[in-house]
């Protein structure tokens, strides 16, 4: 195999998640701050990927070297991290000699992995399908290299003289009243109530909160005024505040009139959104009376309603004339906005009628973005000619139009007002598009363009410390590398992963603005008018028909470019150089078509680690059954003289090398979902050193049939653990899911696995124990409320108990049925039924099950779990007394009906 690397060894795993989870928390001062970009990896994972992709085992690296030097702290601005990157310098520099190593990231997104590469004095490559993707790595990887601190000087100067511009012609519409200078706008949208008796004005708000910190405490009260039909607010404070604000009138699609009472479908919301009918209405005002005065909140005056009347004339008279644009675009975005985003049912555009990206903004701030931008064109006129650099004046001017969209994300009708916070959140607070009810506006000229000004400054001063290379950005697919065959000596990427995130759709949000602005500046990427989406990387089955044949395409799509960018990386990667992969998906399906991409392509792991990369808050990750960790994945070029493996031995292998590897896991505090996942990287190490696996009987293991084995060894190992080995199928499956994935939904594809890998069928979990829900391809684990409100169930138990039976049940059904019994207040009953089936000892294995269960569902979130948990504690907490009670119990229990 030759010299093993430093990424083949343990990395620091435990303090590597700490410090991911920390950068994870940081909202300034963060490269992520030059502009959105999603499921972006934190800085401290790649640089330890990278550094372990480049330095030998012989390299003889401390860990404690490797804990200091991957902190966020560490840049050539900070003496200390100076010292610290100075030396891996030299640890690389003693192994490459002058020549610095070239290091590849093929999916190289929002250029965490590139701009780490540079800090560490490698040559950086930098390549990206998406253009959007490509302006961000421009200004994070080449030009803070390339210009200094020049640059971020002319940025602020620039950013300044474009808002001095447009303030002139803007500040008219956002008028200052009383010494209070609005900050931004509340809007409510709304509908006609369908009731014929009423027809009042449905103002759509999913909460009335204002403010909502410990010391303030400020709602927005609608008042319903039946005579007139129609809503009216007062602003309450403090103790005033004598209703639930949390409490709107929209939730999950659905609405209510205040005036009348109606219910109002989600059907009907929607089919008054699509035929335009859905209206907006500004419903309060949030003012300051100057820097670090605090916010205030006043209710909507004529004069606010005045401007904006005013906006919106002024908007209509600007779309006449020519526009500034690249192109000869219209002044407004007409582009045609059909996101159905990976894994969506149905989009926020063909719900609500959002069917061109410039519907998503409301006149005055289309007015607003268009003034703007018009200054950010000029601005590149007069550096151009101040300057006379070409090429200094795209860099500047790229920058500003990073500032338009960064202001776009916090000023557009999905943005929402964050009372806990006092500020307006952003558009992309996820990873999708979010419809919003009640929506803020910023005043533009007086927050709007100088937050997203300092946003984009914050993050180009971090760039700029960055300054050992200049980095090489190019624009093309991963499936179609522009580099001669082995010129890389690492290839470090974070790919997409399956149906994660639809990265070309949600960025044409930010595309169409762009091209306007910046457009012929970069000819090459802006020549469509949206994000091109024929080769990009992901599953999405709705571009391809959806239902399960559009599925089927997609996941072959997908499949497809998944493994000619890995054959293009195995041709680009020198004999004995290293790839890191790193993933992060629950779904066996994903790390199918994954491995069996590497695989194919000739590339196996050698060594893979999990590390918490993820909020567990983040809200793309939740109601998924998300994992937390990214498992970075070290691979290297399978010899092409590989043999074929024997199954037998290859199976004993697999045992020793993934139990070892789970037992490192395990001590470093690896849990739940992320446990099964962890396994996978080591298994297919073994798997992948040979050509092909095979049975005696001729036949080939496949890559699915590897993963079930997996999950066999880790469903095994995880028991054991937790004291369980012993279990029957259904207990086992619902411990496993419950440690795995808490009160989740998953689907039937992942639920079936779990359920095989536990022995058991879902089929009969579902039929016969009522253990789990099954809706069409979705399965959710019932916890002991659910099940029994079955009646076939307790008619099943009840034939159990008249049976004499009661120890023959599965242990989670004998543990549900004394749950049941102890919320419904019958102590005397379980304790006859703990006297007749013998459970009189404190440490009675039930009892163990119950504690081992307690555990786990005390980790977890969700109601259900919860509630069990609740349960759980009150009767393991009374067990003494129970069994104390059971002899002279055994009465109530031979007498006991679970239903009339």
């Amino acid at each position: 195999m030759g010299e093993r690397f430093l990424i083949e060894q343990a990395l620091p795993i435990a303090v590597l998640s700490q410090e991911a989870r920390r950068e994870k928390a940081i909202r300034h001062g963060h490269i992520s701050t030059l502009h959105v970009w999603w499921a972006r990896k934190p800085l401290v994972v790649a640089r330890a990927a990278v550094l372990g992709a480049l330095l030998p085992e012989e390299a003889e690296v401390e860990e404690r070297f490797l804990v200091n030097l991957c902190r966020w702290e560490v840049h050539d601005g900070d003496p200390g991290g100076r010292y610290l990157l100075e030396r891996a310098r030299t640890l690389i520099r003693r192994r490459f000699g002058d020549r610095p190593p070239k290091v590849l990231d093929s999916f190289a997104g929002g250029g965490s992995i590139p701009l780490e590469a540079l800090r560490l004095g490698a040559e950086a490559y930098a390549l990206e399908y998406n253009p959007v993707a490509y302006l961000i790595l421009k200004a994070t990887v080449e030009y803070p290299q390339r210009f200094g601190q020049k640059l971020t000087r002319e940025v602020k100067r620039f950013g300044e003289w474009v808002l001095e511009r447009a303030k002139k012609e803007l500040a008219e519409f956002y008028p200052s009243l009383a010494g209070e200078t609005p900050i931004a706008y509340i809007w409510s949208r709304t509908i006609r109530c369908p009731n014929p008796s009423c027809g009042a004005e449905i103002p759509l708000a999913s909460k009335w909160w204002l403010a909502r910190k410990d010391n303030k405490k400020v709602a927005l009260k609608p008042i319903p005024n039946r005579a007139a039909r129609r809503v009216d607010f007062v602003i309450v404070q403090g103790g005033a505040v004598d209703f639930d604000p949390a409490k709107g009138t929209v939730s999950r699609g659905n609405a209510v009139c205040l005036v009348c009472g109606t219910s109002v479908k989600d059907d009907y919301v929607k089919a008054e959104a699509q035929a335009g009918r859905m209206g907006h209405r500004l419903v309060a005002v949030v003012t300051t009376r100057g820097r670090g005065q605090g916010r205030n909140y006043r209710l909507v005056q004529e004069e606010d309603l005045a401007a904006f009347c005013k906006a919106e004339e002024a908007l209509k008279n600007l779309v006449q004339t020519p526009s500034p644009w690249a192109f000869g675009l219209p002044w407004v975005p007409e582009e045609p906005s059909r996101l159905v985003g990976a894994g969506q049912q149905q989009s926020v555009e063909a719900s609500y009628g959002f069917l061109q990206w410039g519907k998503f903004f409301n006149p005055r701030q289309l007015l607003a973005l268009c003034t703007f931008g018009k200054y950010v064109r000029e601005a590149y006129r007069q550096i151009l000619q101040q300057t006379g650099d070409p090429d200094f004046a795209k860099a500047v001017a790229t920058y500003l139009a990073l500032v338009m969209d960064s202001m776009a994300n916090y000023n557009a009708l999905l943005s929402a007002w964050r009372a806990g916070h006092d500020k307006v959140e952003a558009v992309f607070s996820g990873h999708h598009l979010h419809m919003t009810w009640d929506y803020a506006e910023r005043n533009t000229v007086e927050s709007g363009w100088i937050s997203a000004l300092d946003s984009v400054l914050a993050g180009l001063k971090r760039a700029i410390e960055v300054r050992v290379q200049t980095g090489s950005v190019h624009l093309g697919s991963a499936a179609a590398l522009p580099f001669p065959e082995k010129f890389f000596d690492a290839v470090v990427i974070d790919p997409p992963y399956a149906d994660n995130v639809p990265y070309a759709d949600l960025s044409d949000f930010f595309y169409v603005w762009l091209r306007r602005t910046v457009g012929d500046l970069y000819p090459e990427a802006f020549a469509t008018p949206l994000v091109p989406k024929d080769e990009e990387a992901v599953v999405n089955p709705a571009r391809f028909g959806g239902g399960k044949r559009g599925e089927q395409i997609a996941q072959a799509h997908y499949q497809r470019l998944m493994q000619e960018a890995f054959a293009e990386i195995y041709r680009v990667l020198r004999p004995e150089g290293m790839v890191v992969v790193m993933f992060t998906h629950r779904s066996t399906k994903a790390w199918e078509s994954l491995i069996q991409a590497l695989l194919d392509a000739g590339l196996y792991p050698t060594a893979s680690f999990p590390v918490h990369t993820e909020m567990e808050a983040s809200t793309h990750q939740r109601g998924k059954g998300a994992i937390q960790s990214t498992i970075l994945m070290a691979c290297r070029r399978r010899p092409e003289n590989a043999g074929v493996g024997w199954y037998a031995k290859v199976r004993e292998e697999l045992e020793e090398v993934v139990r070892e590897r789970l037992s490192r896991f395990w001590e470093a505090q690896i849990r739940g979902a992320d446990f099964f996942i962890s396994a996978i990287g080591p298994a297919v190490g073994v798997f992948g050193r040979y050509r092909k696996v095979m049975r005696p009987d001729g036949q080939e293991i496949t890559v699915e049939h590897l993963l079930d084995e997996v999950r066999s060894i880790v469903t095994v190992f995880t028991l054991e653990k937790l004291g369980l080995s012993r279990l029957d199928e259904p207990t086992r499956f619902y411990i496993l899911y419950r440690w795995a994935y808490g009160g989740e939904t998953l689907s039937f594809d992942e639920a079936n696995k779990l359920a095989k890998s536990a022995g058991a069928e879902l089929d009969v979990l579902s039929e016969k124990h009522w253990l789990v829900l099954r809706k069409k391809d979705q399965v959710e684990l019932l916890a002991f409320r659910r099940r029994m409100a079955e009646q076939a169930f307790l008619r099943s138990l009840q034939k159990a108990l008249e049976d004499g039976g009661f120890l023959r049940l599965p242990e989670i059904d004998q543990l549900h049925l004394l749950l049941y019994l102890w919320r419904r207040g019958e102590v005397e009953a379980l304790s006859g039924l703990l006297g007749q089936a013998g459970i009189l000892s404190e440490d009675h294995p039930l009892w163990q099950v119950a504690q081992a269960l307690l555990e786990i569902e005390q980790s977890q979130n969700g109601q259900e779990t919860e509630e069990e948990a609740t349960a759980l504690a009150q009767l393991l907490g009374s067990r003494r007394s129970l069994i104390r009670q059971s002899e002279a119990s055994w009465q109530a229990a031979a007498q006991l009906r679970l239903f009339e």
